[in-house]
């Protein structure tokens, strides 16, 4: 009998189905949990699932947002006829789904869970080698964006689900650090949108992104096709985008000229469509990419490529009238932006066939670090981005240093964007930090184009509106009617994803309560809005919804997921609500008790 061995990720995932179903609780989760405690610390956590049936998980109870601690992945299905089946985690899922309170009946979730297992176990295969990549060169980007994969996005089990309409993808996947060939494709050039600041004249694209050998074997191949004169841009493509839109209908791809496989190489990122082309230090390619990730498809639309672009030159605006900002804010050029045009309006485009060149500021001596890499953890528990920073051998006081360090800077870059009225998407992958040796020089962002405003506010302030071109026919999140509205994504994405998985995972570390680190982010955020220059008809106001209010926004994403329809561009979302974390003491969740086991029934 062949034995298969255990999943390495399996009780990180496991960790993660149970966070995400209770922090969003999805269809009143919490209200069908009981703990048991037991002896020396353990406990059960008991899932009923109807009237005859329960799951239950071994664990530990815990303080903070989320009360327990899963140990081991597998779990016990009982019924009332005092049966009891061991299951693994990915039979948990369909148990799960089986539930009388379970309101998805489509199966989404377990089959997007199956494919986020397997991409767990496929990542777990190349940790050995993102480790030596790592150590060998740390000031490299790329071994960073390829340790972001090991954790990807924090408390949420099918984050890593990457659906490449049939094909596994994994020869396209950032942990195997392999560069792929670009393709190579010539457009009408009367069929080309472009951002403002993107060449049109020539071959912008293979002049900044080939060295003169490459050019010269694409201009022969481009002259074996008869695309070599002006009406014709050439543009790289993705090769699995390739190939998927040769088998799709929407792009008309019959007037574009396929001209080779290469030349030209590049690695991918973390975001999968951003690559890092080979011998162009300092520049990233972002690709249009089809693949369906977190309920959205990865293509390019152009009206994206064009918000951001208004929203970059929002920022700097902004960090000429803040001497902080200034200092400290660093962006991405992402103003160079390509696409094949289809429609007569930008917001109805698809960007199926689309590409922007990033480029990183230049900062010599500087590491760059995504903050996705800090909470990723290696098979053995170690944190590779603190051993990196502060060493191995340090004191848990330093590394809780660096994370004060950390807070300060990011709610700090968020508050001063609040007080003009916008507000950057500072998850983890969005934000890098530029570190000198152990301490945050700068902080740098990239993908603009998720930038909020807030227009009341910024003309209150005197800053210029971006025109976005959206749709405004239905309900959009660029564009918010309130401080409070815009203040909920720094506590949300910035705070309650991104500072909350770094500090999580030194509480397991180092075997804290997730207080103690909570208690360093109401510090960083008592510090800093002391210090930001915040307009005095918000700055109290703000105050009380960061420091005083009972509960926080919480930014869904299970249930919209397995409620839509159809694939858009957008991953869609909703706004929840959970305790305030950074409030002393436990969490004032619904006390788990049979009697509220019960009450399910009347």
């Amino acid at each position: 009998m062949q034995i298969i061995p255990p999943h390495p990720y399996a009780n990180r995932l496991a960790q993660d189905l149970f966070d995400a179903l209770w922090l969003e609780n999805l269809y009143d989760f919490r209200g069908h949990c009981i703990l048991h405690p037991e002896a020396d610390g353990k406990a059960v956590m008991e899932i009923a699932l109807d009237e005859t049936r329960s799951l239950r998980w071994q664990g530990q109870k815990a303080n903070g947002l989320r009360p327990f601690r899963v140990q081991g992945s597998n779990g016990v299905l009982h019924t009332n006829t005092n049966t009891a089946t061991n299951l693994e985690l990915s039979r948990i899922v369909e148990v799960l789904q089986t539930a009388d309170w379970w309101s998805d009946g489509t199966g989404r979730f377990s089959r997007f869970f199956t494919l986020a297992y397997d991409q767990a176990a496929f990542a777990a295969v190349h940790e050995q080698n993102i480790l030596e990549s790592l150590m060998a060169a740390p000031e490299d980007l790329l071994p960073w964006e390829a340790l972001s994969c090991l954790k990807d996005r924090p408390f949420h089990p099918l984050a890593r689900a990457k659906d490449w309409n049939g094909d596994h993808g994994y020869g396209y996947a950032t942990e195997t650090m392999a560069s792929l060939p670009l393709h190579w494709v010539a457009v009408p050039r009367d069929q080309i949108v472009s951002g403002p600041a993107a060449p049109l004249a020539g071959q912008p694209l293979a002049e900044r992104l080939l060295d003169p050998g490459q050019r010269d074997r694409l201009t022969q191949a481009a002259r074996a096709s008869h695309a070599d004169g002006e009406n014709w841009l050439w543009m790289p493509v993705h090769p699995w985008q390739w190939a998927w839109l040769n088998r799709s209908i929407p792009l008309k791809l019959s007037e574009c000229i396929y001209l080779s496989i290469g030349p030209g190489t590049a690695t991918p990122t973390a975001s999968l469509r951003s690559l890092a082309v080979t011998g162009n230090p300092g520049t990233h390619l972002k690709l249009a990419l089809s693949v369906r990730t977190l309920g959205a498809t990865r293509a390019l639309p152009p009206r994206y490529l064009h918000n951001g672009t208004l929203a970059s030159a929002c920022l700097e605006s902004l960090r000429r009238r803040d001497d902080w900002l200034a200092a400290h804010l660093l962006l991405c050029d992402e103003d160079q932006w390509w696409a094949l045009s289809q429609c007569d309006a930008l917001e109805s485009e698809s960007g199926e066939l689309a590409c922007m060149i990033r480029r990183y500021p230049t900062l010599p001596g500087a590491t760059l670090i995504p903050m996705a890499a800090l909470p990723a953890v290696w098979a053995d528990g170690k944190l590779p981005a603190f051993d990196h920073l502060i060493g191995s051998a340090a004191p848990e006081e330093a590394a809780w240093r660096l994370f004060g360090d950390i807070a300060g800077a990011l709610l700090e870059l968020g508050l001063r964007c609040f007080a003009r009225g916008v507000m950057p998407e500072l998850h983890g992958q969005n934000v890098l930090l530029a570190f000198e040796g152990q301490q945050v020089a700068a902080l740098v962002l990239r993908d603009h184009d998720t930038l909020r405003v807030c227009c009341p506010l910024m003309q209150a302030q005197g800053v210029t509106i971006p025109d976005y071109v959206i749709d405004r026919s239905t309900p959009n999140t660029l564009e918010l009617n309130t401080p409070q509205e815009l203040l909920a994504y720094l506590q949300t994405l910035a705070i309650e994803v991104n500072l909350y998985a770094i500090l999580a995972a030194l509480a397991t570390y180092y075997g804290r309560d997730e207080a103690h680190g909570w208690g360093i982010v109401r510090q960083a955020l008592e510090t800093c809005l002391a210090r930001v220059p915040l307009p005095v008809e918000i700055a109290g106001q703000a105050r009380k919804m960061l420091l005083e209010e009972a509960e926080w926004p919480f930014k869904q994403l299970l249930a919209p997921l397995l409620n839509i329809t159809s694939f858009g561009t957008g991953m869609p979302s909703a706004m929840g609500r959970l305790p305030n974390p950074l409030l002393t003491g436990s969490p004032s969740w619904p006390k788990m008790t049979d009697r509220h086991r019960d009450n399910r029934h009347e």
